[in-house]
């Protein structure tokens, strides 16, 4: 009877395997199939980028490949039996960004939607965050949450849209999207014990991170498509969800955050740089440094977003290793990152400058 009970959770095993490796290939092949879909399509004004003052590419070319990210992200959240609200969520925020790849939407009725978008997820969650021991974990009174939700909706509207900003040369979105939520994926499965939701969100992130190698092709070295704001806020959005729901403290919050660190790093450094000069934060720009690096310098798209993510796999192998050791070993690890970021940073910017003054006194 041993033995066939043995024999029966082995079949069982290898169904459930061969499940999930089959929603892998969909993934990617649905992360393929949306860019090759929208790079096909019979030119049309509305569905061109064309280029801008500001942009960072030089020839009309169609943007909202993301929607084989999208499309992707329904199949193996209904697969994986992820909450419906948290797929709903993700579906309400990415349709209206897919409106705004074409039609123009005003700033804050997409921060409406994404607020709403971000509190339909987190609903569900509530229970889990306030009552169980889970939270406990966080070192917080359970009753704390209420407190705290602001800065989780900050977290996740912020996420989505630093990572729309950094959508702005070939392949650097859908290259970071495959190292922060392959990285995600595989660390946090290995991490037991846990529930059959954060089982499945893990499976989730590693089916993400198939959806954007499936989708790279098309956008890397040469740009066929653009993942527009379907695809980028849709990533920035999961990702930052997906790290407030598997971390189990504090610590890991701040570790998996890290996954996506060069976004972070690059966006809020220039956003410093763009308040000390007082510009208007809504508006238009390329001051990022991966653009400077694109523009001013003169590096091809694909060196620059190759630079992006090599930094990007030894800074989350970093950040990985210093978290079996404490939590000041992980913050210790992040400071050191961001103030050598952004000492280079501000080296490249103020040979940039001197260039063009040079230039301009030269004319």
């Amino acid at each position: 009877m041993h033995d066939l009970n043995s024999f029966l959770n082995y079949i069982l095993d290898v169904v459930t395997r061969n499940q999930i490796y089959l929603l892998f290939l969909v993934c990617a092949g649905l992360g393929a199939a949306g860019a090759w879909l929208i790079a096909g399509i019979p030119f049309r004004e509305h569905l061109l980028d064309v280029p801008k003052e500001r942009s960072s590419h030089t020839t009309p070319t169609p943007r909202g490949g993301g929607v084989g990210i999208l499309a992707a992200f329904i199949v193996a959240g209904l697969t994986l039996r992820v909450p419906t609200s948290f797929v709903f969520a993700v579906i309400l925020i990415s349709a209206v960004s897919f409106y705004g790849d074409y039609f123009r939407l005003s700033v804050k009725f997409r921060l409406a939607v994404q607020l709403t978008g971000a509190l339909m997820l987190l609903f569900p969650l509530f229970p889990q965050l306030s009552i169980n021991a889970a939270l406990s974990a966080y070192g917080f009174s359970p009753w704390i949450i209420f407190l705290i939700l602001p800065l989780i909706l900050l977290f996740l509207i912020g996420t989505a849209n630093f990572y729309n900003f950094m959508d702005g040369i070939n392949g650097i979105a859908g290259v970071s999207g495959m190292i922060a939520f392959g990285l995600l994926g595989a660390y946090t499965l290995h991490c037991p014990p846990q529930t059959v939701l954060q089982t499945n969100l893990s499976f989730l992130s590693i089916c993400l991170a198939l959806a954007c190698l499936g989708y790279l092709p098309f956008n890397m070295p040469r740009a066929r498509v653009f993942m527009g704001d379907v695809g980028s806020i849709l990533l920035g959005l999961v990702f930052a969800a997906l790290v407030v729901i598997l971390a189990r403290n504090y610590r890991e919050i701040l570790c998996f955050a890290g996954l996506l660190f060069p976004f972070y790093a690059d966006e809020l450094t220039t956003m410093i740089i763009r308040l000390r000069d007082r510009e208007d934060l809504s508006r238009p720009h390329r001051r990022h440094l991966y653009q400077l690096l694109a523009n001013e310098i003169g590096i091809d798209h694909w060196k620059v977003t190759l630079i992006y993510g090599v930094a990007q796999l030894a800074i989350g192998a970093g950040v990985l290793t210093a978290t079996a050791r404490g939590f000041w070993p992980v913050v210790l690890f992040l400071t050191a990152c961001f103030l050598t970021f952004t000492l280079i940073s501000l080296s490249i910017r103020k040979k940039i400058h001197a260039k063009m003054l040079i230039v301009k006194i030269e004319k």
